[in-house]
Order: structure tokens, then C-alpha cells, then sequence
């Protein structure tokens, strides 16, 4: 292994240890760790914005499209953040960013969430699709309050929990594997990656050390 790739490696163990330490506590280390992931997930974020806005404004310009400058004075609008005499600019690209964004994401939503949903609701055409059927009726009824839900009303809302509890579930489970798979990742990393596991004992070295001096001092 290469001495810049083995660095890497351990550079990329140790702020994962620092990481981790929090399970502890937070402390000096941890502090580290996040501030230098966030700083470089910022640094590398922002270039990459770049570096696509000028991907996506390279062949406008090529054909004399000149207009597309405004998006350039747009973008360095933001800066003015920083002033309070001309804090006011800012307003502008907040103003169409946000707006741009609402249109385009009120459509997509109306057409894939509302749309689609009712398509797909009311087609009928196997045992699937009867049960998104029924799933989507009760958990809509369940939050219907104009009538009193006694009767059959109330089986049919009972029915619609039952849906939204399943929904619910299956979205925490999901969300709790996909936290546990890269947990798993970075442990199988720590431990199949050399020189990565040299920092193990270290680590735990490190911990008790620190635990120690902390009831030290409560002492």
C-alpha cells in the first residue's frame, strides 16, 4: 500500500473513531471529527455546484446567448447577505429560488402524490391494487371528522389505523436498517482495512484514559 493511500486510510479511521466517541460523550475529539466532516462536505458540495452550473451555462454562452449572464449576477447576489446597507439584494435571488422551486415542486407533487395516487387507487386489477385501494379509503376516512365514527364507521377508521400503523413501521424499519447497514460499513472498514485497525486500541486506549481522568476529577 502506497504511503499517501495508507494515510488516507487512517485518516479516514481515525475521524470515524472520533466520530464514534460520542457513544461516550461529546468531547474534544468528536468535536473535531464533526467540524472537519461538515467543513469539507460544504467545501466539496460547493464546488461541486459549480462546477455543474458551469457545465449547464457553457453551451448557452457558446451560442451568444448572452441573457444567460443574469444567472451568473443572480447567483452572486447571495453575497449580499453580508451587507447590512444592501441586505435588501439578497431578497431577489431568495425570492425567485424559492418561487422557482415551489412551481416546480407543486406540479411534480400534484401529478406523481395526487394524480398518480388516485389512478392507481381506482384502477383495480389484482389483489395489489385492491389493498392500496382499501388502504388509501380507510386511512382517508380515519382522518375524516365531520360524522361521529360509531359503527361501521368506526370499524372502517379502526381499519384505516391499521394501515397507517403498517405505513409508519415500515418507514421506521426502513430508515433503522439503512442507519444499521452503514453502521455495519464503517465497522467492517475499521476492521478488514489496513492499516485501519491499528487505531482500534488506540482508541480504547484513548476511551479508559479518558474515563479515568474524568472520575478523577469527580473525585
Amino acid at each position: 500500500m502506497e504511503t499517501i493511500e495508507a494515510l488516507t486510510v487512517l485518516a479516514g479511521s481515525g475521524i470515524t473513531l472520533a466520530l464514534l466517541s460520542y457513544l461516550w460523550r461529546e468531547n474534544l475529539a468528536f468535536r473535531i471529527a464533526e467540524h472537519a466532516y461538515i467543513g469539507a462536505a460544504a467545501g466539496y458540495g460547493t464546488l461541486v455546484l459549480a462546477e455543474n452550473a458551469w457545465r449547464l451555462l457553457e453551451a448557452p454562452l457558446a451560442r451568444g446567448e448572452w441573457y444567460w449572464y443574469l444567472t451568473i449576477v443572480l447567483g452572486l447576489s447571495y453575497f449580499f447577505f453580508f451587507s447590512k446597507n444592501y441586505f435588501w439584494l439578497y431578497r431577489y435571488p431568495i425570492a425567485y429560488v424559492i418561487g422557482n422551486d415551489i412551481g416546480v415542486v407543486v406540479a411534480r407533487s400534484v401529478k406523481t402524490q395526487f394524480l398518480e395516487q388516485i389512478r392507481v387507487t381506482t384502477t383495480i386489477t389484482d389483489l395489489n391494487a385492491a389493498i392500496i385501494a382499501v388502504g388509501v379509503f380507510t386511512a382517508l376516512f380515519y382522518f375524516y371528522s365531520t360524522m361521529e365514527h360509531k359503527g361501521v364507521f368506526r370499524g372502517v377508521s379502526k381499519i384505516g389505523i391499521y394501515f397507517l400503523m403498517g405505513a409508519f413501521g415500515a418507514s421506521f424499519g426502513a430508515t433503522v436498517m439503512a442507519r444499521i447497514s452503514l453502521l455495519i460499513g464503517r465497522l467492517r472498514f475499521l476492521y478488514f482495512t489496513e492499516p485501519a485497525y491499528y487505531l482500534i486500541p488506540v482508541a480504547i486506549l484513548l476511551l479508559f484514559i479518558g474515563i479515568f481522568m474524568d472520575r478523577r476529577k469527580k473525585t
